[in-house]
């Protein structure tokens, strides 16, 4: 679970999962800030964080060492449809067959599951 708090700068929260914590903020018509990530930046880095974890681990599975992994994700949101769009780069470059199949187990990333189910949204019991 995670916790949100808002903090006293405007836009500015500080989130808690267990014992790590940061910062999200915005800016919007000139308030708020860059104290850290937007909240959409955060859905992001979880599907870029958990496909690079993936592709690790898949490089392992594979007995393949020394590779440097590296996802980007964009996401564009519109009326119809939120598209997350990503990058895979693996340093050094791998072959095709290697590299395919990099690309298959990080499309079956947890989180990449998450997210490509539909979602439902139920506020708890009030306290």
């Amino acid at each position: 679970m995670v916790e949100a708090s808002a903090l006293p700068t405007p836009y500015q929260v500080r989130f808690r999962a267990g014992p790590n914590s940061g910062t999200a903020d915005t800016l919007k018509n000139g308030v708020g800030g860059h104290a850290g990530p937007r909240p959409h930046e955060l859905l992001e880095a979880a599907l870029a964080s958990c496909m690079t974890i993936t592709a690790r681990m898949a490089l392992e599975r594979m007995g393949v060492s020394g590779v440097e992994v590296n996802v980007e994700v964009e996401l564009e949101r519109t009326e119809e449809a939120s598209t997350f769009r990503y990058r895979l780069t693996l340093d050094p470059p791998q072959d095709d067959a290697r590299y395919d199949e990099v690309v298959a187990s990080i499309e079956r990333s947890p989180v990449r599951r998450t997210l490509s189910k539909p979602l439902l949204f139920e506020p708890a019991t009030r306290r």
